[in-house]
């Protein structure tokens, strides 16, 4: 059986959703062919946790491993795309226990959030992962978890535990995916960050073979 590409990333723009406080997207014009230049260029500005990003351990950790300390080797491999039922509002304990989660997997969420708009005004009762689930998460040696939503953490957790927990533990964040439409279940997955060293996140574009 062919096997299909999804792209689980997305696309930048100016009028994206963006986690209070952080740099709002500005690509502005700076030559222009249909003016009279030679050649066509753009500025772009961004926060490094703008739209589809990963998240390393210095994001949290003073000290922490950061973008330089990662092969892209590292951020490729089997993974896994656990549908979470449409009215849960949380991924909890239980729900993880009940999922087939090989050691070193990335583990990705579909839940609602993937209903919720990424260029409209943020919203706060969005799916979130608790803390025990991460937890166990940690102990069935998920070595990357993504969420389809702006933060792995419940809305107002100002202490980033989910964060915490995860990244601690050498279990990188992937959030701001875009999963509708993907099909659930196992399949090979490759997050490709910018390449900028020493970052504590990059935006990524994220692909799922299926």
């Amino acid at each position: 059986m062919n096997k299909k590409y999804y792209d689980l990333s997305a696309s930048f723009s100016e009028n994206m959703v963006r986690y209070p406080g952080d740099p709002k997207c500005i690509i502005e014009e700076i030559n222009s062919l249909e003016k009279g230049a030679v050649f066509a260029l753009s500025e772009i500005k961004l926060g490094n946790h703008a739209g589809t990003h990963i998240d390393f351990p210095s994001h949290i950790i003073l000290g922490g491993k950061n973008s330089s300390d990662f092969f892209i080797s590292e951020l490729i491999g089997d993974g896994i795309i656990i549908e979470v039922p449409i009215n849960q509002l949380s991924i909890t304990k239980d729900f993880i226990l009940r999922q087939e989660i090989m050691p070193n997997d990335i583990v990705f969420f579909k839940t609602s959030n993937t209903h919720i708009s990424k260029y409209k005004k943020i919203i706060s009762n969005y799916v979130y992962i608790e803390q025990e689930a991460a937890w166990e998460l940690v102990n069935r040696k998920a070595r990357i978890v993504g969420i389809d939503y702006l933060n792995v953490d419940k809305d107002g957790e100002a202490s980033l535990p989910v964060h915490q927990i995860l990244l601690s533990n050498d279990a990188l964040i992937v959030e701001g995916l875009e999963l509708y439409g993907v099909p659930a279940g196992r399949c090979i997955i490759y997050i490709m960050p910018m390449k900028i060293n020493n970052m504590d996140g990059l935006p990524a574009r994220v692909v799922a073979k299926i």
